[in-house]
């Protein structure tokens, strides 16, 4: 979870902010022209339902999505969420997750790339689960991003993302998260970071969402991304993780394949749900049991 309070997102995501209401933990802004509670405190039901209308309807975002676990489903469903993707024994390995959506727009519900999206998942179903261990050519080398590596970080993701859901370009913002609950992995070519990844953790639920994939252009092809994810999957067990997330742009098919060849599940579709790259896209959540 992205638990900055308080950080009003930088040039491209000027007005997109990440407080507290109540006790959740909440995400929103006209960038993705959406709210996303990103940890829901049940002690704030019902009353957090009409929050989230009226933060929605103060600001005319056209869409709510809420991750939240699987038997608090009702109450959303109840108030006009409909669920878009399930993730079987997120919370602790126990409880079911959801991400369930409401939406204050025709226009939001339908996606213009579901055809695109959908022939990516064929495609992708297609191939085999089988990995490679991928090793770096000679002269690469990965480790965990410091502190040091910060201004290097803000610069590749300025590089490889026009627009992003979260104030990445930031350097308070990624030095913050890397003392709370985000661990970073890079790829260098000698001094150059070349890519960047990494493990958003939530301990208290032994789940951790994988994110945060920027390679540079000219080093794209090399699989520098499914390296990443190996590498960070090792790092799983170490933090008691049970379960491995991510939220993948459904136009993606390189990052869609990383995903599917290295065990992950298709646990379903965000519509219309984040501006990534410039533009509002939906998004494809997978998930893996370590």
């Amino acid at each position: 979870m992205r638990i900055c309070e308080n950080i009003a997102l930088k040039e491209e995501i000027m007005s997109d902010i990440v407080e507290k209401i109540g006790n959740t933990m909440v995400h929103h802004g006209k960038n993705s022209n959406r709210i996303y509670v990103m940890s829901l405190d049940i002690t704030d039901l019902p009353i957090m339902i009409d929050k989230l209308d009226e933060l929605a309807n103060k600001n005319k975002y056209s869409k709510i999505v809420a991750k939240i676990s699987l038997c608090d489903k009702d109450i959303f469903e109840s108030n006009g969420y409909v669920i878009e993707a399930v993730i079987p024994d997120f919370y602790n390995d126990r409880k079911d997750g959801c991400f369930i959506c409401k939406y204050f727009s025709q226009n939001r519900k339908i996606d213009p790339f579901k055809e695109e999206g959908k022939s990516i998942l064929d495609v992708i179903s297609s191939k085999t689960r089988t990995v490679c261990d991928s090793q770096l050519k000679k002269g690469f080398s990965c480790r965990q991003a410091t502190k040091k590596d910060i201004p290097a970080m803000t610069e590749v993701y300025h590089k490889v993302f026009k627009s992003y859901p979260f104030p990445i370009y930031d350097q308070a913002y990624i030095r913050k998260t890397m003392e709370e609950n985000v661990i970073y992995y890079g790829i260098w070519q000698e001094d150059k970071l070349v890519a960047l990844s990494s493990i958003e953790q939530y301990e208290a639920y032994s789940n951790a969402e994988m994110t945060d994939f920027a390679v540079l252009n000219e080093y794209r092809g090399n699989g520098f991304a499914q390296y990443l994810l190996v590498d960070m999957e090792k790092k799983l067990s170490d933090l008691g993780i049970k379960t491995a997330y991510t939220i993948a742009r459904a136009k993606s098919a390189g990052m869609n394949t990383t995903f599917y060849k290295n065990g992950y599940h298709i646990a379903g579709t965000l519509i219309n749900n984040t501006d990534i790259a410039g533009q509002i896209e939906s998004m494809n959540v997978w998930y893996k049991k370590i």
